[in-house]
């Protein structure tokens, strides 16, 4: 896999639509290559990126599990809180979801290979 940085970052709404419109305006070698993702706040943050769900990150990428079940059972944990885990960083954009498969599964399969946290 190609190394891909995602950037997460904390800024208000109004700030993210700025650098956005910014970048579209003037292109800046600042985030080229890096995906950005922000929160509005230090609390959702939080809510999203804990310990567990970095956990689920890092064996995805480095085991490639063919469904969330065989997910679950390689960081022993319950499915029914690795789904939720995983349904999680698919809304946010750090995991895609790929139906794979028979029973047409679904595969988390990482986006990035590097997390950059900026305050």
């Amino acid at each position: 896999m190609k190394i891909k940085k995602v950037l997460l970052i904390v800024e208000s709404q109004k700030t993210a639509t700025d650098r956005a419109f910014s970048i579209l305006k003037k292109p800046s070698k600042k985030y080229e290559g890096m995906a950005i993702i922000s929160f509005p706040n230090f609390e959702t943050l939080g809510r999203v990126i804990t310990g567990a769900r970095l956990e689920l990150l890092n064996t995805i990428r480095h085991q490639k599990p063919k469904s969330i079940q065989e997910l679950s059972r390689l960081v022993a944990r319950d499915f029914k809180n690795v789904h939720q885990d995983v349904k999680l960083l698919a809304q946010f954009g750090l995991i895609d979801l790929v139906e794979e498969g028979p029973r047409r599964s679904a595969a988390p399969v990482a986006k990035f290979s590097e997390i950059v946290l900026a305050a």
